[in-house]
């Protein structure tokens, strides 16, 4: 039987770029036949270069994958790169405030969008997290290239993976696989419950006005039935990756929500007893699945947390 990575595959047109951020080498994301040079360092705020990306699936082009990175502050030392990885249905713009807290400490944040999300083109059916027959599927493989694309190389060489949900997976996947020296996972999806809508409302318990919202892109797509490919591979692949024993000089700040809709805390925390023991861990009673973007005392609280377990490492 063909893998599901070849029967659902599907490529949708790239979404087109976005006017109030930069871009860099549009020319050669329009002809798809070499990547676009990297933007250059400077201060903070987004520096998104767009660059197309094979997957290895036969007969298929290369896909439009929206990345960047958001800028360290020229007012604080630089003190590292840090390794972003989305959640399901998410947008690596949407967030903006823990990202620029982890900026004026001196962080560059690295992100990119899964295919089919966010800004990037394709298809979320080609999306896996684990996918041994085409491993350029996989988001460990894109997000690979993506930072070796982005890192400031003139600073800390240790690499730090920050991943929220879908992405705390993949990051716990990363990092059991020897792929990064520290690891923060926000509510990662290390045992998740079914969920057939997502939706901002149950997401988190903060009600901005809209010009204060950090969800500046949709959630898209808005079910996992309408990727079924990837929403298969998502029941799967934590069954296998918290599994995964963490090597014992990981360091790991786990954060989670008492209120979660999408994955079970209390599942997560025997996962890392078992594989992870050393792991900082802290709960938030109250607080729903999207904790950096929670009501402020709550999303406040997170970014000070990972600021401080920064910069103890």
């Amino acid at each position: 039987m063909l893998p599901l990575s070849l029967l659902l595959a599907v490529v949708a047109p790239a979404r087109a770029a976005e006017a109030p951020f930069a871009y860099v080498g549009a020319a050669e994301l329009r002809a798809g036949t070499s990547e676009a040079p990297q933007a250059p360092a400077s201060g903070p705020g987004w520096h998104l270069a767009p660059f197309p990306y094979s997957t290895g699936l036969p007969l298929r082009a290369p896909v439009s994958i929206r990345a960047g990175y958001y800028g360290e502050s020229p007012d604080a030392p630089f003190r590292g790169n840090i390794l972003y990885f989305e959640g399901f249905a998410d947008s690596m713009l949407n967030h903006d405030p823990l990202f620029a807290k982890l900026s004026a400490a001196g962080y560059r944040v690295i992100a990119f969008d899964y295919m089919g999300q966010g800004g990037s083109g394709g298809s979320m059916n080609d999306t896996r997290l684990v996918d041994p027959v085409v491993p350029g599927l996989q988001v460990r493989a894109l997000a690979e290239r993506v930072y070796e694309r982005f890192r400031r190389a003139d600073g800390p060489a240790r690499k730090v993976v920050l991943g929220w949900s879908t992405g705390g997976l993949a990051a716990y996947d990363v990092a059991a696989r020897g792929g990064a020296d520290a690891a923060v996972l926000i509510a990662p999806g290390l045992c998740v419950r079914s969920v057939v809508k997502v939706s901002v409302e149950t997401l988190t318990h903060a009600k901005p006005a809209p010009a204060a919202d950090p969800h500046v892109d949709p959630v898209k797509p808005s079910s996992p039935l309408l990727a079924p490919g990837f929403a298969a591979n998502m029941l799967l692949a934590p069954r296998i990756i918290r599994g995964e024993a963490m090597p014992p000089g990981v360091k790991g700040l786990v954060l989670l929500a008492g209120e979660d809709h999408y994955v079970d805390a209390a599942c997560i925390g025997r996962a890392l007893d078992e594989r992870a023991p050393s792991f900082e861990r802290h709960l938030y009673p109250g607080a729903e699945h999207e904790l950096d973007n929670e009501v402020p005392e709550v999303a406040d609280d997170v970014a000070a947390r990972i600021v401080d377990f920064l910069s103890r490492l």
